[in-house]
C-alpha cells in the first residue's frame, strides 16, 4: 500500500471513529429531517431540496460522510436562494452542513464542532438582543404573550393576568441564560433547552428545537458525553417512563393531532431525565480552533444585518417584534442612522386593470414590500383581464413607476432591482406600514 492510501485510510479511520463527530452528525441528521416535515416543503417546487436532505440525512446517521453534508448544504442552501426560505433554522442547517462537510473532508472535526457550539450560542443571544425593543416589551403587542396564548390553550394554562408582563423579560433572561450555557457548555443547557422549547415546539415552531437540541450535542464534551451513556445504561426503564408520562401527559392536555408530537414529547421527557443523571461540570476544554471564531464572528455579523438594512430574515430575528423600517424603527439599542435608506418597497398607487380589484389595490399600498414580492406578484397576478398592473412608489429612498408588473420589462423600471435573486427573501412578508404591529416575527 502506498504511504497516500496509507494516509487516506488513516484519516477515515480517524473521522468516523470519532464518537463526539459521528453522534453530532446523527443529531444533525435527526433535526434535518424533523425540519423536512414542516408544512414549507408541501408547497411546489420545494419537493427536489427536500429528497435531496433527506438522503444527506440518511447518510450522515450511518456515517459522518463528506458526501452526507455536502447533499445536506446543497437542499438547505436551494430552499433559501430559490425558494424564498424565510427561517433562520434553514439557515443554521446550511451553515452547519458547510461546518461539517469542511470538518469531515479535512479531518478538523473537534474545530466543526467548535464551530456549532459557538454558532448555536450566538443565535440565541442574538434572539435576546433582536427582542430588546419597544414592541417585544409592550403587552398588547408582544409576541411573548402570543406565544403563552398558544401553550396555554393546548395544556389548558391559566391566564396569567398583571404577571404577563413578565413574558418578555423572562423569554430574554432565558435566552441569555442558554447561550451562556451552550457556549459554556454546561450540562444545565439540556433541561433548560428542552423546557424552553418543548412548549414552542408542540405549538409555534415545530423543528426548532431540535435543531438547536443538535447544537447541544455539539457542546457536549467527551466527560459529559461519557455520564450520558451511563444514564442511558443504568436507567433505561425510568428514561421510557419518563418520556411515556410526558407523552401521556400533553395528550391529555392538548389531544393527540400531529402523530409526531407524541414522539418528540416523549423524546423530550426522556432527555429531561437523561440530562438530570448527567449534570457536572464539562472537564477540562481545550482552546477554541481559530477556524471555528471565524465561523461564529460571520455568524454574529451576519445576525446584525438588520440593523444596517442588509436583511431581516436568516438572522435570528424570529418572534421578536423587531421592525428596522422608516417610522417604525425600535430597537433600543441600535439607532435607526445605522440603517441608512429603508429598504422596503412601499407602494403609494396601485392600479389593477380597470379597478377590478380594490382590496387587493388596498392591500398593496397598505404592506410593505420587497423585489422578491414583485416576482411573486408577476408570476401569480398576471393574467390578461387584470392588466395592466400600475404599481408606483419609494424603494431604498427612491421613487419608482411601473407602468406593468406584468411587461416583459418591468425590470427595467425599478433601478437595480435585477441584481436582486427573486427566490432570496431576505425582508419580511405580510408586514404593514402601520405600527405597532402584534407579534412581527
Amino acid at each position: 500500500m502506498s504511504s497516500s492510501s496509507a494516509g487516506r485510510g488513516d484519516h477515515s479511520a480517524a473521522l468516523h471513529g470519532d464518537p463526539r463527530l459521528r453522534l453530532w452528525a446523527r443529531a444533525y441528521a435527526i433535526a434535518t429531517l424533523l425540519h423536512l416535515l414542516l408544512p414549507d416543503y408541501d408547497q411546489p417546487g420545494w419537493g427536489p431540496p427536500r429528497v435531496v436532505s433527506a438522503v444527506g440525512a440518511a447518510l450522515l446517521l450511518w456515517r459522518p460522510l463528506p458526501a452526507g453534508f455536502a447533499l445536506c448544504l446543497v437542499g438547505a442552501a436551494w430552499p433559501l436562494w430559490a425558494l424564498r426560505d424565510v427561517l433562520t433554522q434553514s439557515t443554521l442547517l446550511a451553515l452547519w452542513a458547510a461546518v461539517g462537510l469542511w470538518g469531515a473532508a479535512r479531518g478538523r472535526g473537534p474545530a466543526a464542532l467548535d464551530a456549532v457550539r459557538w454558532t448555536a450560542a450566538l443565535t440565541y443571544a442574538l434572539a435576546a438582543l433582536h427582542k430588546l425593543n419597544v414592541d417585544f416589551f409592550d403587552p398588547a403587542v408582544s409576541c411573548a404573550p402570543h406565544a403563552w396564548a398558544q401553550v396555554a390553550a393546548r395544556w389548558g394554562l391559566p391566564d396569567l393576568g398583571n404577571l404577563e408582563p413578565l413574558l418578555a423579560p423572562a423569554a430574554v433572561v432565558t435566552e441569555l441564560a442558554l447561550a451562556v450555557a451552550v457556549a459554556r457548555r454546561s450540562a444545565w443547557m439540556w433541561p433548560l433547552g428542552v423546557a424552553f422549547h418543548l412548549p414552542l415546539t408542540v405549538t409555534l415552531a415545530p423543528a426548532f428545537g431540535a435543531v438547536m437540541l443538535a447544537g447541544y450535542v455539539a457542546a457536549t464534551s467527551r466527560r459529559q458525553a461519557a455520564r450520558w451513556r451511563r444514564a442511558v445504561r443504568r436507567h433505561p426503564g425510568t428514561l421510557v417512563v419518563a418520556g411515556a408520562a410526558a407523552a401521556i401527559t400533553d395528550a391529555a392536555l392538548g389531544g393527540v393531532g400531529d402523530p409526531l408530537v407524541p414522539l418528540k414529547v416523549a423524546a423530550a421527557g426522556a432527555l429531561v431525565a437523561a440530562s438530570l443523571w448527567a449534570l457536572g461540570p464539562p472537564g477540562r476544554s481545550r482552546p477554541t480552533a481559530p477556524a471555528a471564531w471565524v465561523v461564529a464572528a460571520l455568524w454574529a455579523l451576519n445576525g446584525l444585518t438588520p440593523y444596517l438594512g442588509l436583511q431581516y430574515q436568516h438572522a435570528a430575528a424570529m418572534l421578536s417584534n423587531l421592525r428596522i423600517d422608516a417610522g417604525c424603527h425600535n430597537s433600543l439599542i441600535f439607532p435607526e442612522a445605522l440603517r441608512g435608506a429603508d429598504p422596503y418597497l412601499r407602494i403609494d398607487v396601485a392600479r389593477i386593470g380597470d379597478g377590478q380589484r380594490p382590496a387587493r389595490e388596498a392591500t398593496l399600498r397598505e404592506g410593505l414590500w420587497s423585489v422578491p414580492a414583485l416576482h411573486a406578484m408577476h408570476r401569480n397576478w398576471c393574467v390578461p383581464r387584470l392588466r395592466p398592473i400600475a404599481l408606483a412608489g419609494t424603494w431604498r429612498g427612491r421613487p419608482f413607476a411601473l407602468p406593468d408588473l406584468c411587461a416583459a420589462d418591468w425590470l427595467d423600471h425599478l433601478p437595480g432591482a435585477a441584481a436582486v435573486p427573486a427566490g432570496l427573501q431576505r425582508f419580511q412578508k405580510n408586514l404593514r406600514r402601520a405600527c405597532p404591529q402584534a407579534c412581527i416575527h
